[in-house]
């Protein structure tokens, strides 16, 4: 009986273990869209300490949302960035996630080389291709219209036939006329082609419509298992993720040569990428 109560606090002490150990794995994953939201992410691929409890944060870059939301609801990622709108919707299903910070502002613009179109009216009758319906920018682009007075669903018509890389392309060799396009595609398009134009701000569009002084983008999410099990690495990923950011907008040409290194965006986009991205580390706070 005495050997049995000798043991019995080691048993425990294993059992307590084994529950951390298989509650809380050893490598967290975090998922960072290739991009300009990825930008914001680069010095954490260079540089991220592990968590106060010693797993080690595994950043990977990611091609899509669609993917980085396949890869968040199988389990497989603990945290991403993903569209604001796409996030909304994995919340509303019932996925176990959580809002943790907004990430990056508008960064969406409609392009033309029709110097006819100088205002959203003007688009009546026209065919404008929005790339990702559903997605953010079609969101934005369907308000707006709305908002001028015209129906999105008979007034003119949105073509959401093309990718956004595919849209940006036969926008700069004069095969469509009208996109709207989220960054780095529209400025993509406009380095190809002098000819294109923006002739009317949609952020000040979207300002005036609404008095929001801009509109979110990008929302950084939490697996809520992480966030209960492991608060002060979500923590630390959160400032360590500020602190990137800042350093990104504060040093781009530094930050240019690590984007290439770790594929998660064009170095060309970076400056404007980085406009975007908001400097504070975003809106904070699990939700």
């Amino acid at each position: 009986m005495r050997r049995l109560f000798a043991t019995f606090p080691l048993a425990v002490a294993m059992a307590l273990a084994a529950t951390i150990l298989f509650a809380a794995p050893s490598t967290i994953s975090v998922g960072a869209l290739k991009g300009p939201s990825g930008i914001g992410m680069v010095r954490l691929f260079a540089n991220i300490a592990p968590a106060p409890d010693g797993a080690v944060f595994k950043l990977v870059p990611v091609a899509s949302a669609d993917l980085m939301t396949a890869k968040l609801i199988s389990g497989e990622y603990d945290a991403g960035v993903l569209p604001v709108n796409v996030a909304a919707k994995l919340y509303e299903s019932g996925v176990g996630i959580a809002l943790a910070a907004i990430v990056g502002d508008g960064m969406v613009s409609f392009l033309t080389s029709d110097p006819s179109v100088r205002s959203l009216a003007d688009l009546k009758g026209k065919r404008v291709f929005v790339a990702g319906q559903g997605a953010t920018p079609d969101f934005l682009f369907r308000r707006l219209l709305k908002g001028a007075g015209l129906d999105p669903a008979t007034d003119l018509t949105l073509d959401y036939s093309l990718a956004y890389p595919e849209a940006a392309l036969a926008l700069a060799a004069g095969k469509i006329l009208y996109a709207v396009l989220p960054e780095p595609f529209a400025t993509m398009a406009s380095l190809a082609s002098p000819s294109l134009a923006s002739p009317f701000d949609i952020g000040a569009l979207w300002k005036i419509q609404t008095g929001q002084p801009d509109y979110p983008m990008t929302a950084f999410v939490v697996s809520r298992k992480l966030a209960s099990q492991r608060p002060a690495a979500v923590a630390q990923l959160l400032k360590d993720y500020e602190d990137s950011v800042a350093w990104v907008k504060a040093s781009p040409a530094e930050a240019g040569a690590l984007v290439g290194d770790d594929q998660v965006a064009d170095q060309r986009h970076l400056e404007t990428a980085a406009d975007g991205a908001r400097g504070d580390g975003g809106d904070h706070g699990l939700r």
